[in-house]
This record gives structure tokens, C-alpha cells and sequence, in this order.
């Protein structure tokens, strides 16, 4: 705060402006300095009505700063992303009113800021399982980002969010297999990370385990009393499933040689396909291939 104080300090008192004693502007930034933000909000809405401070870069850099720290100390979620996104917008001004460059800085160091608060309540939000939340607030930090930089390389963190939004999604379907939403939906996540990062080690294996157990599911699910067709209907629906786990496990495979885990999913796979030879050739790698903790 000490710092954007003298800048604007230094504008206002130093740049050949006169202000009268009662300017909005002057007094939001003199409440602003003592800590009392809720009035310098109201004062600096005010000047930025004003027809004299409209057009100033340092009122709307006041004003995102302002409203920055506002949003800090908000008590509700809904409170917070109002005031987050006026200071965003606020701070955005300032950057096209600033022609000479002189605050741009400061206003991009605290959008950015901003900005990615966004990326920190989206996975807060899938910590939470609140994927709608999740959502909407990725968005919003993506588009904030492309506000900052179109040309920014957004991929890394949408893979990062994606495959946890995957997580998300499979967690929810393993709680109650019945409900296909759930896995529709976790294996379009995965397969836009793939989209993104075909070489994605985490995507390849959640996926065939995904689909994978999708199908065992189904299998599980036989009666002893179904009827024969029936019976094979499933086998059937099952076996497709087996086989959409299989590339996305073989890759996985080939990207890490060593991991236990390919290995014995590659076992089930290959057995659940009825490919003895293939499955016992897993399992025997498996088997050369001590624990973790032995290494």
C-alpha cells in the first residue's frame, strides 16, 4: 500500500493538478492511507463519476487498488467476486488510459494478482467437489489472463485444472456407479487434457482405469437369475469398455516402463480380454518390479 500511496501521492500533488479541499479523489486516497476502506471506495467511485477524474489513469489505479483490498477482507464468496471484478476492470482502465506508461506497472502487477486468485478459488472449489464453482471461476481466470496477455500459453494450467477436474468427476462417479453423468463427464476432462498434452502420463492412466473399471462394473453387475442373452449383452458392452482402457494403458506403459501400477492394469486388461499370454506377461514384469519402498 505504501507504495502506490506515494506514487499517486506523487501524481496528484506533483503533476500539475489543482484539487479542490473536498476533491473525492484526494479524500479516498487520504482514506485509503489511514485504512479506512469502505470510504475511500465510496470517495473514489465518486471521482471516477467525475468528469474530471473519468479520464485519469491514477483514479482508476487508485480505485482498482482500493478495491483490491477490499476483496481481500470480503466475508462471502459472492461479495468477493463482485468486488474482485471491479478492481480488475478498474485496474484494466487504468492500463488504457496510461498512454505514457506511467502506472502500468503497478496496475498489471495487481491484475495479475487478481487474476490469479481466480486459478487459487477454482481449486479450492475441486478440493471442495463444488465442480460448478470450479468451473465458472477458471473461466473467469482464463479470461483474465487473456486480458493481461493474448498471447499467454494458457495450456499448462488448464491441463493442471482439467485433470483435477477429472478427479473430481471419477471420485463422484465411484460413489454411485448408476450414474453415467459423472463418467461422461470425467473422461471428456481427460480427454481435453490429451487434447492439449497427448504425452499427459496422468491423463492416459486415469483414463484406461476409468474405463476399466466401467467395465467391471458392468460385469459385477450379472445376475445369477439374468437371462442368457442378457448375460452376454453385458459381457459384450463390457468388452468394448476393456478396449477403450487399452491404448490409453499402453501408452501410459511406454511413457513409464517401471510404474507397478501400468503394469498390473495392463494384467486385468489383457485378462478381462480373454489374452492370457498377455496378461501373464504383465504380471511377470509386474513381479520384477519390487515395491517403491524396496528400491
Amino acid at each position: 500500500m505504501k507504495r502506490i500511496v506515494h506514487i499517486l501521492l506523487c501524481a496528484l500533488l506533483g503533476g500539475g493538478m489543482t484539487f479542490g479541499q473536498t476533491d473525492p479523489l484526494v479524500e479516498a486516497l487520504r482514506k485509503y492511507q489511514g485504512g479506512a476502506l469502505n470510504e475511500a471506495r465510496l470517495l473514489v467511485d465518486q471521482a471516477v463519476l467525475s468528469p474530471q477524474h473519468a479520464p485519469n489513469a491514477e483514479a482508476w489505479l487508485l480505485r482498482g487498488f482500493i478495491y483490491k483490498d477490499v476483496y481481500k477482507s470480503a466475508g462471502s464468496v459472492m461479495l468477493g467476486d463482485s468486488l474482485r471484478g471491479v478492481a480488475l476492470s478498474s485496474l484494466d482502465r487504468c492500463m488504457q488510459l496510461d498512454t505514457a506508461n506511467t502506472y502500468r506497472e503497478n496496475a498489471r502487477q495487481a491484475f495479475d494478482f487478481l487474476a490469479r486468485s481466480y486459478f487459487n478459488d477454482a481449486a479450492r472449489a475441486l478440493g471442495e467437489m463444488d465442480d460448478e464453482r470450479a468451473l465458472s471461476v477458471f473461466a473467469k481466470y482464463q479470461e483474465a489472463m487473456r486480458q493481461l496477455d493474448p498471447a499467454m500459453d494458457q495450456r499448462a494450467r488448464e491441463v493442471e485444472f482439467m485433470n483435477a477436474l477429472g478427479t473430481v468427476y471419477t471420485k463422484r462417479f465411484n460413489t454411485n456407479r448408476t450414474d453415467t453423468v459423472p463418467f461422461v463427464k470425467a473422461v471428456a476432462a481427460y480427454e481435453q487434457v490429451l487434447k492439449l498434452d497427448p504425452e499427459n502420463y496422468g491423463a492416459n492412466y486415469n483414463l484406461a482405469t476409468l474405463f476399466y473399471n466401467r467395465g467391471v462394473y458392468k460385469i459385477q453387475r450379472i445376475d445369477a437369475e439374468d437371462e442368457i442373452p442378457s448375460i452376454m449383452q453385458i459381457q459384450e458392452a463390457s468388452r468394448v469398455y476393456f478396449q477403450q482402457a487399452l491404448p490409453y494403458m499402453l501408452k501410459a506403459h511406454d511413457m513409464n516402463p517401471t510404474r507397478r501400477e501400468t503394469l498390473l492394469g495392463l494384467e486385468g486388461i489383457y485378462y478381462s480380454l480373454q489374452d492370457q499370454e498377455n496378461s501373464d506377461k504383465f504380471r511377470s514384469l509386474f513381479e520384477e518390479i519390487p515395491p517403491e519402498e524396496e528400491r
